[in-house]
């Protein structure tokens, strides 16, 4: 374990001429546009001695902190360690946003090792006396420093994330807890690995024209694009990208392949292999409750919500079981009429859960007459990153302008320069939009480098991340309007990177509590079926025809169709996380009786099968949302009053409306508590009536 005492200053200088020969471009200074990675330049093998410098470096740093002879303030301690090892968040950011969106197999044999040695690293300084002794001393006397709010909140934000982290702790209680760490981080970074295995490994052939029944033309080509890419000799390929099997099990007649396909979804890192991730999940279970208990907490849940909006996991259960109660029996309605077709149809029996989706869409065309392959030539990729930066111009005054030569981690990211209302640069936007094998699934936003004034006047550098499947050469890449609503979405996050305002690095953008950070994302999904971006951005991708708006009539009227089943998917999965994060005992063995037994004891039914089983539950198992899940419902208890703010001035872009979105949600970053600053925007506190009224949920 790295240690303080251990001459940071001749660590830096031994790693330093480990990495000579070659300059390492990790340390080196960036003359790129923007100051971007110069990912043409970075190997795998940079990452390991550049995080070894750049370690060495921050140490130096918090033992220069800890060794003043000033009186601890605000300004002798806490600037200071803002400013502190600047090249170790550069190379770990480069490194950990790669291990995402390119994770070759070089890249993952050293992500289990570096990521201990940063875990090892992160309790070296946050479990070291002497800089607590420093942090300690500037906030008991915070009262006399005349701070601004932003800086007492950031004083009071770093103390208490010392004792979080066990600063308090005697030392052998310090020391298992950074044991834990450790060993925690191995098992996330496999969970993660095992993930990523499981679903690029998973490929259903389509080998026959009986095959392709029912599938749209979009859809083959772009299926036999990737049988291509994998080298399959078939017709086409189903994969587990979303933009893949949920179209699939959607449009496809072959009950057979739908099943095979919903299984092959659900089995992922779930059954026996070496991507089987149910053996590390009652460890990591009974880790995080061990930390916990070292901290003075009863289980993880509650350690986790002690700093959240939430404050408990009482109060987020009750949220949810009212959220899962009127979501349950919404779709115990669906389900009837789902049922009543599939008998007409033919079908012989209950449906399954692999049917749900595939009558979904008879039931919508039937009562709505929307069909997914009438509404899709309309919403091109290139149109929708038109739609979404034509909105962010009308919301908060700000421009796009597609760039070149900026370099980039792989040939289909593209780069857009952001102006701010008068026209000078604010941010540089990446868009990395297509599934392929070395990514991970699902879809993302993050940063290279986020906005603060205090080193600077410093611009972000934002990006998304999604995974539509591609189109073949010269053919339209299509999207549904799901994909839509993600790709909305997504942007929302890099919205609140790039409108950061802030002095502070911890401040920035996104660096908000935890049941706080999807609240703008998921608020901006709610332009999505405006007439104002339809009938400006939904055009034919043929003729150029804007949807008729006959068309938009009938997406507005469905839009609520079907939602009992998705929230209710959702509740599933962030119900369980979070139970199976109160448990103060030992964490069951059995994994998939475990899973059982938290679903069948709030009531769901079979048709519909949870958003994501243990084994490839990312969110929570490989930590970001560990007891988090929530986060999701809890956001949308907020964007869906908020979103009646514009309702209710009577024009989705209300400029005064706008302006006050910005300045208390977009970029005020961490500065103040998420909860006054909501209160500022709305003028009241959030009720979940909204929600339900939302998405027509009713008990």
């Amino acid at each position: 374990m790295l240690t303080l005492s251990a001459a940071p200053e001749a660590m830096a200088a031994k790693a330093k001429k480990k990495a000579a020969g070659r300059a390492n471009p990790l340390l080196a200074e960036w003359n790129t546009p923007w100051g971007v990675p110069p990912f043409n330049l970075i190997q795998t093998r940079d990452f390991e001695p550049a995080l070894r410098v750049a370690m060495a470096e921050k140490l130096a740093d918090i033992q220069a902190i800890s060794a003043a002879k000033t009186p601890a303030t605000f300004e002798t301690v806490i600037v200071p360690l803002e400013k502190s090892g600047q090249r170790l968040t550069r190379a770990t950011t480069v490194f950990y946003n790669l291990t995402g969106m390119m994770s070759t197999p070089d890249l993952q044999k050293i992500e289990g090792k570096v990521s201990a040695s940063l875990s090892q690293h992160d309790s070296t300084i946050s479990q070291d006396p002497k800089i607590f002794a420093r942090v300690k001393a500037a906030f008991d006397s915070r009262e006399s420093q005349s701070l601004n709010p932003a800086q007492t909140q950031l004083l009071e934000d770093t103390y208490a994330g010392f004792v979080r982290n066990g600063a308090l702790l005697n030392p052998t209680q310090k020391k298992r807890l950074a044991d834990i760490d450790a060993r925690l981080t191995h098992l996330q970074v496999q969970f993660g690995q095992n993930v990523l295995a499981g679903q690029s490994s998973f490929a259903l052939p389509l080998k026959t024209k009986e095959d392709l029944a029912g599938l749209s033309d979009s859809f083959i080509a772009a299926a036999a694009a990737e049988a291509k890419e994998r080298k399959i000799d078939a017709l086409g390929v189903v994969t587990l990208s979303r933009s893949s099997f949920e179209p699939f099990l959607t449009m496809s007649t072959r009950r057979d392949l739908r099943e095979a396909v919903q299984k092959g979804w659900m089995a992922v890192s779930g059954t026996p292999g070496p991507t089987d991730n149910r053996p590390l999940i009652p460890e990591i279970v009974d880790l995080r409750n061990e930390k916990a208990r070292l901290l003075g907490f009863k289980s993880f849940a509650h350690y986790q919500l002690d700093n959240k909006m939430a404050k408990s996991p009482e109060a987020a259960m009750d949220m949810m079981l009212g959220v899962w109660a009127a979501s349950l029996a919404t779709a115990k309605r669906e389900r009837a009429m789902l049922q009543e077709l599939a008998a007409a149809d033919g079908l012989d029996g209950p449906i399954k859960s692999w049917d749900w989706w595939y009558y979904a869409e008879k039931v919508r065309k039937a009562k709505y007459d929307v069909d997914e392959s009438e509404t899709k030539p309309y919403f091109e990729l290139g149109n929708m990153i038109e739609a979404i930066h034509w909105h962010a111009n009308q919301l908060f005054g700000i421009s796009f302008k597609k760039i070149t030569g900026v370099p980039t981690w792989h040939p289909d990211v593209v780069t857009y320069e952001v102006s701010d209302p008068s026209g000078k640069p604010m941010a540089l936007w990446y868009g990395d939009f297509f599934a392929r094998q070395t990514k991970q699934s699902g879809a993302w936003m993050s940063s290279f480098r986020d906005q603060q004034r205090l080193i600077g006047d410093i611009k972000p550098v934002v990006f998304n991340v999604c995974n539509y499947t591609k189109a073949p050469a010269g053919q339209p890449n299509l999207l549904s309007l799901d994909d839509v609503t993600t790709l909305f979405h997504e942007f929302g996050h890099a919205l609140h990177g790039m409108l950061s305002d802030v002095t502070y690095p911890s401040q920035s953008g996104t660096n908000v509590k935890r049941d706080f950070v999807e609240f703008p994302s998921q608020l901006m999904e709610h332009w999505v079926t405006t007439p104002e971006i339809l009938t400006r951005f939904a055009k034919h991708h043929a003729t150029g025809e804007i949807i008729p708006r006959a068309l938009v009539d009938k997406i507005i009227a469905a839009r609520n169709f079907n939602q009992g089943w998705a929230t209710s998917e959702f509740m599933m999965a962030a119900i369980m996380d979070m139970k199976m994060h109160m448990i103060e005992g030992p964490a069951p063995k059995d994994v998939d009786a475990w899973e059982n037994d938290i679903l069948g004891g709030i009531g769901a039914i079979p048709e519909i099968v949870v958003r994501y089983r243990p084994g490839y539950f990312k969110h929570t198992f490989e930590g970001g949302y560990a007891a988090g899940y929530y986060s999701y419902i809890w956001a949308a208890v907020l964007e869906c009053d908020a979103f009646q703010a514009f309702v209710e001035a009577g024009n989705v872009y209300d400029k005064a409306t706008s302006a006050k979105l910005k300045r208390y949600i977009f970029a005020s970053g961490g500065q103040a508590d998420p909860l006054a600053n909501y209160v500022a925007f709305r003028g009241r506190a959030p009720g979940v009536d909204a929600l339900l009224a939302d998405r027509d949920l009713r008990v």
